[in-house]
């Protein structure tokens, strides 16, 4: 007898270094199939303009770069499917032609890394993620509603689950909420925890920690926040906690912040100078990933006030770095951190400053939260993540 052909797994790779979180767990996810799934052949469609900073060399193993044609293809299609979409017309046909590089590839099954007009334009077995739903749950943050953003969620969600087999979510929270905004079936979704990246590099020897100490000017001690300034991030409430600390207890703890200059940028750096904070609240601006675990490490905390979740990837990226947590008490947030970090009503700049003070003023207590968070970590690794997603890679076959 002949030997079993592979399964040919595609992945559209479109997420962006900008797109933050999104493009960390797109990169992990291949980076995870690459090292622990061998017995499929992939094709790697490269659908943006940036460089892909991943090697998958292997026989099993081809890259496809799409590049500008994949990125005009899908502007044109979501601008002409949105305003049908306005207007109620419906089009029955694709309005992305199918490329010839994948056509001819004969796939069994078609992963995207993030949701889209693709899932339900192009008729392959599909696994796709829904992150999160929060323009459905938190449309008051203009970041998932205004400008046509809510509309645009919820027409490529409602086309692309009626149409995928498989879909991922973070946690189970992530899988009650699709289970409450849409019509599916349970069974379909496959809860595949995040995990911190496995692509960028992780050291923290002395050496590596000095440079980047040096490279930043940072500070003996300072709490520490990689997000981008978007208004669910919080970064406000987190600024006039620091300012609590200072005001009222007579204690300035610095604050680390990373991210580009956009979003809420300019008011958040308003706002740290007129409440007397301009020599400790530090914008450093963009952060090589590489410099991202000694950043983790040498911090205090990692202090993360977010409303959004379910779940949230610099959680991970803390524990795995040696890093306290301290994040807010939300449902989603609840399930992935337990007793591994502090909780705080993300409402709330007194309860903010309190978890705050109270993990500065007990070394003990820090270094219980960074104990219990790498045991946590240790429980859900790269290698069982890589064997989920190959389960929901058959499930998805057969369905």
């Amino acid at each position: 007898m002949g030997a079993t052909r592979r399964l040919k797994v595609g992945i559209y790779f479109n997420a962006r270094r900008q797109q933050g979180g999104l493009y960390q767990y797109a990169l992990t996810l291949v980076d995870c199939l690459y090292r622990y799934v061998p017995e499929f052949d992939y094709r790697l469609y490269h659908a943006t303009l940036e460089e892909l900073p991943l090697q998958t060399p292997g026989e099993n193993w081809h890259r496809v770069n799409l590049s500008g044609r994949a990125i005009k293809t899908r502007l044109l299609a979501e601008a002409v499917l949105l305003s049908a979409a306005r207007l109620g017309i419906r089009i029955p046909f694709s309005l992305i032609p199918e490329f010839a590089e994948i056509r001819n590839d004969h796939l069994d099954v078609m992963i995207y890394v993030k949701p889209g007009v693709h899932p339900f334009q192009w008729k392959y077995k599909t696994i796709f993620p829904i992150h999160d739903l929060q323009h459905r749950l938190q449309p008051e943050f203009p970041e998932v509603s205004q400008n046509g953003e809510y509309q645009r969620r919820e027409y490529f969600y409602i086309r692309s689950i009626a149409m995928a087999p498989t879909i991922l979510t973070d946690s189970e929270t992530g899988k009650e909420d699709v289970l409450d905004c849409y019509k599916v079936n349970g069974e379909q979704i496959f809860v595949l925890p995040y995990i911190a990246p496995t692509f960028r590099s992780s050291q923290t020897t002395p050496e590596v920690l000095a440079h980047v100490r040096r490279k930043y000017s940072l500070p003996d001690q300072y709490l520490f926040y990689p997000a981008a300034f978007w208004k669910h991030k919080n970064h406000a409430r987190l600024i006039h906690a620091i300012a609590i600390l200072a005001n009222e207890r007579n204690v300035r703890i610095p604050l680390v912040l990373v991210g580009n200059k956009h979003g809420e940028y300019d008011g958040l750096v308003s706002l740290a100078n007129s409440l007397g904070l301009h020599d400790i609240v530090n914008f450093i601006g963009y952060v090589p990933d590489d410099d991202m675990a000694a950043l983790y490490h040498q911090a205090l905390a990692l202090v993360m006030p977010t409303f959004f979740g379910p779940t949230n990837i610099p959680i991970l990226e803390a524990w795995m770095a040696e890093c306290a947590v301290i994040t807010s008490d939300l449902r989603g947030i609840r399930e992935q951190v337990g007793d591994a970090g502090l909780l705080a009503n993300p409402t709330s700049e007194r309860a903010i400053a309190t978890a705050i003070w109270s993990l500065s003023e007990s070394p003990r207590l820090r270094h219980e939260l960074i104990e219990r968070g790498k045991s946590r970590a240790a429980q859900w690794t790269p290698q069982k993540f890589a064997q989920r997603l190959a389960d929901a890679i058959q499930y998805t076959v057969t369905n």
